[in-house]
């Protein structure tokens, strides 16, 4: 039987049947063009993990209580490697955590947080635990509220003592709850993008360091297995001085991550005045930051790229669109080998940043819209999901010079005759529009 061949070509995919002799080069000829490719099943392979799938994002960790919710969640673990899920809010007084009495001092209550964290576990995805935001009762500025719907506290807190007796308090509970060796496969980012206007404190980056020595080091008084990290800034910001931080006082640190969007402007990532189109964006500020941690005291820390999509203004020409199918291979072709790990923002359009949602389409982040509609970038993450474990062989385009990052991703199946459903990955960018039309 003929199994196909998945092919990355620019503003397309074709699905092609593809049977091999036993000759070591294979030629595959594109129906876009006459541009023939070559590939060497005799090269020497790499692994090409599939960094792009094991973690989404999503609403706010109060929604993930309701069955919409779940169904979207079920339903994406059903078409992808989806291991982890990553959202705001565990903190937010709507979950009832955290209290305090007549006397100023602190009530814990993890009810829902355990109906939050059990409901993931039950569907055999595991929570990357942001640690965010600040309980009202606890903040230095109860009215700093966020313009976002569900109005989060911004704030430092009033007494560092009482945060880190809540960070340690909550750590343990998951502990005691779930077991260490559970825990420990979970990771802890300190925050949400501390460097625009989910953080007051002031000066920004100085109090956002105050934040996460306190919390890194009350985590590891929990269990020192327990993985923690941060910067997790808006515009790939800070990595770079945040591991220098960490080595110049000797904090704990697990990982690096940040988040970066397809729109997001070279001034604030980049501090130049060019113009990047969103098709390179994600991974050239990927690239940044990769560098800046080869480069730095922890040249070894993994990057977790915690939040990314093509669009952060619900532009419906955008995120609900075709243009998603292609924006998203190639952005994995560019980011092959830069990053452990990146959570698409996010799997289901059950969201409530800017409201309840009205209607299905609205520009949601999603890859299944409102009462569980999948959209194009669904089913291309249902598509480049069937790229399992594959070799990675040297390609080249007849008539150039050879490149060394092109490829096609083949997988090898016994029989007489080979049959290599294969995924090309064309060195030469695919020429997508900077914006859809």
């Amino acid at each position: 039987m003929r199994r196909p061949c998945v092919c990355v070509k620019p503003f397309h995919f074709a699905l092609l049947f593809v049977v091999v002799p036993m000759v070591t080069t294979v030629r595959a000829q594109s129906t876009a063009s006459s541009e023939t490719v070559e590939i060497d099943i005799d090269a020497v392979s790499h692994p090409f993990p599939h960094f792009w799938e094991k973690m989404f994002g999503s609403g706010r960790a109060i929604l993930s209580l309701r069955e919409s919710y779940r169904n979207d969640l079920r339903e994406t673990k059903r078409i992808t490697g989806f291991e982890y899920v990553r959202f705001h809010a565990i903190f937010h007084d709507e979950v009832g955590m955290y209290d305090e009495d007549k006397d100023g001092q602190p009530i814990f209550n993890f009810s829902y947080v355990d109906q939050v964290y059990d409901g993931l576990l039950e569907n055999h995805v595991r929570p990357f635990i942001e640690l965010s935001f600040m309980p009202k009762k606890l903040s230095s500025d109860p009215n700093a509220l966020h313009p976002f719907w569900y109005k989060q506290n911004v704030a430092p807190p009033k007494d560092w003592n009482k945060w880190e007796h809540l960070i340690e308090n909550f750590t343990r509970h998951l502990v005691d709850r779930y077991g260490v060796d559970e825990v420990a496969q979970s990771y802890f980012e300190v925050w949400n993008e501390p460097n625009i206007d989910f953080w007051v404190g002031n000066p920004k980056e100085e109090t956002y360091y105050e934040l996460y020595d306190h919390t890194a080091r009350a985590i590891k008084r929990v269990s020192a297995r327990l993985r923690v990290g941060g910067p997790a800034t808006a515009q790939a910001a800070w990595v770079d001085r945040f591991l220098a931080h960490c080595k110049e006082k000797n904090i704990p640190v697990d990982f690096a991550s940040t988040h970066v969007y397809g729109n997001d402007k070279a001034e604030d990532v980049f501090g130049t005045h060019e113009n990047i189109p969103r098709t390179q964006m994600v991974c050239r500020a990927v690239k940044k930051v990769h560098e800046q941690i080869a480069a730095s005291p922890y040249p070894d820390t993994p990057l977790i790229w915690s939040e990314f999509n093509a669009d952060y203004s619900n532009d419906r020409k955008v995120t609900d669109s075709a243009f998603m199918g292609p924006w998203m291979a190639d952005t994995i072709r560019q980011c092959d080998g830069l990053t452990q790990m990146m959570s698409y923002w996010a799997f289901s359009d059950v969201f409530e940043e800017q409201g309840v949602v009205k209607m299905p389409f609205y520009g949601g982040f999603g890859l299944l819209a409102e009462r569980g509609i999948p959209k194009a970038v669904f089913n291309d993450f249902a598509l480049l999901h069937q790229l399992r474990s594959p070799r990675s062989l040297p390609a080249a385009k007849t008539g150039r010079s050879p490149s060394p990052h092109g490829t096609f991703s083949c997988r090898k199946k016994p029989a007489p005759r080979k049959l290599l459903p294969c995924t090309s990955k064309i060195s030469a960018a695919p020429t997508l529009p900077a914006s859809p039309s």
